[in-house]
């Protein structure tokens, strides 16, 4: 097992490995640990590759870790009020979504990582009080913890799937991001699934496999000896030599950026 960085907590670090081997589980074979998201400069704590397989396209699955919850307005009267209502708004967009599924059949695709994880999208419907329901949740959320990241992940579909790992009991379901999936830890020991991630379509399936086999190879590297650690990661590269090994050149930058850049 490749060590954490220096300055992570154990109980992060712990997150982490632990999605690490729930994603293998599910059938990630190509993981690796803070992997820059392509054309975008947010940096997730697990992304996992899936390889097609039968009639499936490749999936990629990212994992963010929270070890605590964070210390604003905790307990503030306005922040149980905003919990009450964000809380009555989720099980309002659940409800809806489930009729929608009901009602809009032909909204569903044919392929997903597994069965029981639909792939029902009711973003893509013409259905105005759902959406007014999603901007409440998002309004509320950012209210509370300054969720920004989330939302624009799952907004620009950089990904399949999205999950949030944390400590059993530590996130209340009102507070997990639509469309996000909810992973907790239980005695340290293993994750289990307690909210179900919706299925994104994405095109940068290869562009992930990338990153995440470039950063998994740097830090094989490092822990063999050969590459010095590096503060920032693989993605600031010099040409520094170690180990008798040229490091390469920083890529080229890209030339189209995603709206998630502005």
């Amino acid at each position: 097992m490749f060590p954490g960085p220096g300055n992570e907590t154990e109980e992060h670090w712990l997150l982490k490995r632990l999605a690490l081997g729930w994603a293998y589980e599910q059938g990630f074979n190509c993981i690796s640990f803070e992997v820059r998201a392509p054309r975008s400069p947010y940096r997730v704590d697990v992304a996992g590759y899936r390889p097609a397989k039968d009639q499936e396209s490749p999936i990629v699955a990212l994992f963010e870790c929270k070890q605590n919850r964070p210390d604003l307005n905790r307990d503030s009267a306005q922040t149980v009020a905003v919990e009450t209502e964000l809380r009555e708004l989720q099980e309002r967009r659940q409800n809806l979504e489930r009729l929608l599924a009901v009602h809009f059949p032909s909204a569903r695709t044919s392929s997903s990582l597994f069965p029981e994880w639909d792939p029902f999208d009711p973003e893509t419907l013409p259905h105005a009080g759902y959406r007014r329901v999603l901007r409440r949740i998002v309004a509320l959320q950012r209210k509370l913890e300054g969720n920004t990241k989330f939302e624009r992940v799952t907004r620009y579909r950089l990904a399949n799937l999205h999950f949030l790992v944390a400590p059993a009991g530590l996130v209340r379901s009102e507070r997990v991001p639509p469309g996000w999936g909810l992973l907790e830890a239980v005695e340290s020991e293993r994750l289990e699934l307690r909210i179900q991630p919706r299925f994104y379509s994405i095109t940068n399936g290869l562009d992930w496999l990338e990153r995440i086999c470039r950063n998994s190879t740097v830090r094989w590297l490092k822990a063999v000896g050969v590459v010095a650690a590096e503060a920032d990661g693989p993605d600031n590269r010099t040409l520094e030599t170690v180990g008798g090994l040229r490091r390469p050149l920083p890529l080229a930058p890209l030339s189209e950026r995603s709206p998630i850049d502005k």
